[in-house]
């Protein structure tokens, strides 16, 4: 029996704590510049990397002039080696453990376990995990995927008496459970969110007491800290301490924050632990993704992990930024399944603390797996086979246009799929073939020149893409119409494959000669109007990047979004139009993913809207999450895709508006699509149809 991934409990909980943090962290950020603190955390982070033998050098001598032993460790095993090594000669059996990711990226606990030595946990979260024989599903909040009833139990069980599941109670029974641990100890562990090379001090932040316990208590304290925690002085570690918490929890500060240089009372040794990070510092391409300062910010906003949790989506680091260091630290092989859970949607990105391209860097991590552990047979016929090769992908919506009128409806879409794909469309309708493409809708309606026009503000091509050129090719002729009514000469583009699809999954070589296609057929000058932030995002950004010529660079100066095309050129026209829909219309807007997190144009749409029509957008909850769709994804993880749908449908339901706006037609594929399937009255529509039929 095939496993559900998505427990409805687990979910709730984690959308619900998505929501809080969101509405906290709005709250501490308020009056703060978030880009400039996150774009001088991120140039500090690189100016460290870029000095971290020295840096660690440094931070050794005068670590030891302090009087701590500090040990390297190249790998796992010698960081648990040297611990182990320690226990051993300091006559420890009981370690008390403050929270640190890198021992569970080590595996200490159980290595410690298995050679005599027993180590508690002291933090809250990270006890509940232990006592529950489980490990953390989040980086700041190790038990979040438990409830106080779950909670309770774990107490009942491992106390042997009855436990409410009352927090107030809990807290006090774990507080005094902990607080044995600690006195018991003859030596604390914890880890360091920075390392200050001038000083040879650690910076520890937390918001429980049991660090400090940890650290003072015990006659003995280890750290285990990772190498690219290393910064120059204090001042590095006051500016991540302005955002950390922020980014975070929601919080101006944590409720602790420790410097400390040298043993509290009779000695402290520091472990640096390297376990690939060197090797990752010298990559060009992933050397990014050591400046997280583990805020997990990615996690809170992540669509995915607010589906899963950190059971599924993870290795031992969870998410996007952890199937980064998965791959690094724990292999290749163990980071190939979670590739396969993100979206692209580049959410994390808008929100991370240190401006990592988390995004890209797991499209650039899909093209190593590919490279290295073998494609995907379907994926390798698609892309290398199909969409790289212009003919042979015409030839193939040629086909399927042929076939219309046995597997669709007259509605557009299909009427029955195959069996063996039903998974696919059991959540939303799926669109047949159009009867026509865009490119012949356009010469035959329209003609090349815009015929019928006495065009006098120039030329502008439109560039529809593949899902408006053969699904839905009224978005494209809509599109045609209002700038042709605006007074442009108007031409379509050429009916091919941006190359953003094989891009994404990793097809490097096959987006290329896609991409290169579109070059060779866009060569001129004026604007090109694109109606798809994919293509859009692969014209101008992609593209460029893998082809790399000057010729590419060009194109992309004349790329533009057609909304932003209308608000930087004709809102006045557009405001100038109906002064208002008709009664009681009422729109809410879906940001696309790459249209908002990539593109920056959400702004720019709802503008467009608002004036053409001359009613507000009635604004959905989390508008900019995603609907479910991204591409393959949704072949990939269909049970993650329809969960990520029917939300997105709730959200839309919710507003009690009749349209649903977007600017993305594989969003409009997914929600109209599952509107049709749930049979919701509310229309899904692109922003340029709703801008063709209220604009005179």
């Amino acid at each position: 029996m095939k496993k559900n991934l998505i427990d409805p409990a687990l979910k709730s909980v984690l959308q619900e704590f998505s929501r809080s943090y969101l509405a906290k962290r709005g709250a501490v950020l308020a009056g703060y510049d978030f880009e400039e603190l996150r774009t001088r955390l991120a140039a500090l982070k690189d100016a460290a990397l870029a000095r971290n033998a020295e840096l660690l050098a440094t931070f050794e001598e005068r670590a030891r002039a302090h009087g701590s032993v500090v040990l390297r460790a190249a790998d796992g095993d010698e960081a648990n080696a040297a611990i182990l090594r320690i226990c051993r000669e300091r006559k420890i059996s009981r370690l008390a453990k403050a929270k640190s990711m890198v021992s569970e990226e080590t595996g200490l606990n159980a290595y410690l376990a298995a050679h005599g030595v027993a180590a508690r946990e002291t933090d809250l979260g990270e006890w509940i995990v232990q006592l529950a024989g489980e490990r953390p599903t989040h980086m700041v909040m190790p038990a979040i995927h438990l409830t106080r009833r779950d909670v309770a139990a774990i107490f009942s069980r491992t106390l042997g008496r009855p436990v409410p599941d009352d927090i107030p109670a809990l807290v006090r029974i774990a507080r005094g459970e902990m607080r044995k641990e600690i006195f018991a100890a003859e030596a604390g562990l914890t880890g360091a969110n920075a390392l200050i090379a001038e000083s040879g001090a650690i910076l520890l932040v937390t918001n429980e007491g049991n660090g400090r316990m940890v650290t003072t208590v015990p006659p003995v304290h280890i750290v285990l800290a990772s190498i690219e925690k290393v910064v120059p002085s204090a001042a590095e570690a006051l500016d991540l301490l302005r955002l950390l918490p922020r980014n975070a929890t929601g919080q101006s500060i944590t409720s602790y924050v420790s410097f400390i240089a040298g043993p509290h009372r009779t000695a402290q040794y520091i472990i640096l632990l390297d376990n690939h990070r060197s090797e990752m510092a010298a990559d060009p391409v992933f050397r990014e993704a050591l400046r997280c300062v583990k805020c997990s910010a990615c996690l809170n906003v992540c669509p995915v992990y607010q589906l899963l949790g950190g059971k599924e989506y993870s290795h031992i680091y969870m998410g996007g930024i952890g199937t980064l260091f998965t791959a690094w630290i724990h292999g290749l092989d163990k980071s190939k399944a979670l590739v396969k859970y993100c979206l692209r949607c580049h959410r994390c990105e808008a929100y991370c603390a240190a401006k990592i391209p988390i995004a890209g860097l797991i499209t650039a991590l899909a093209e190593r797996l590919n490279s290295e552990t073998g494609k995907v047979a379907w994926k390798r016929l698609a892309f290398d086979g199909v969409m790289s090769r212009p003919v042979i992908l015409q030839s193939a919506f040629k086909a399927a246009q042929a076939g219309r009128k046995v597997i669709g409806r007259k509605d557009g879409f299909f009427r029955r799929l195959p069996a063996w794909m039903k998974e696919y469309d059991r959540f939303r309708a799926l669109p047949a073939p159009a009867a026509t493409t865009f490119t012949r809708r356009f010469k035959k309606e329209l003609g090349r020149a815009g015929a019928g026009t006495r065009p006098s503000k120039g030329a502008v091509t439109i560039f529809g893409g593949c899902l408006i050129e053969h699904f839905y090719p009224e978005i494209g002729m809509a599109a045609a119409r209002v700038l042709t009514r605006l007074g442009y000469e108007v031409k379509a583009g050429p009916a091919l494959c941006c190359g953003f699809p094989p891009s994404n999954a990793g097809y490097r070589k096959a987006s290329g000669k896609a991409f290169g296609a579109v070059l060779r057929a866009m060569e001129g000058e004026g604007a090109i109007v694109t109606l798809c932030p994919t293509c859009t995002t692969m014209l101008a950004r992609r593209g460029p990047e893998i082809d790399g010529s000057e010729k590419a660079r060009a194109l992309a100066a004349r790329i533009v979004p057609f909304s932003r095309f209308i608000v930087e050129k004709e809102l006045a026209a557009v405001g100038g139009g109906r002064a208002a829909g008709p009664a009681g219309l009422s729109v809410t807007y879906h940001d696309s993913c790459h249209h908002k997190n990539v593109l920056a144009a959400e702004k720019d749409s709802r503008r467009v809207i608002e004036s053409a029509l001359g009613t507000s957008v009635v604004e959905m909850d989390q508008p900019d999450t995603c609907c479910g769709f991204a591409g393959t994804f949704c072949v990939d993880n269909p049970e993650i895709s329809a969960g990520l749908l029917a939300d997105k449908l709730a959200a839309i339901e919710k507003t009690g508006a009749g349209i649903v706006a977007m600017d993305c037609p594989g969003c409009l594929l997914q929600i109209r699509g599952g509107c049709r399937s749930k049979g919701l009255a509310v229309r899904a529509a692109h922003t340029a149809e709703l801008l063709d039929e209220y604009l005179p």
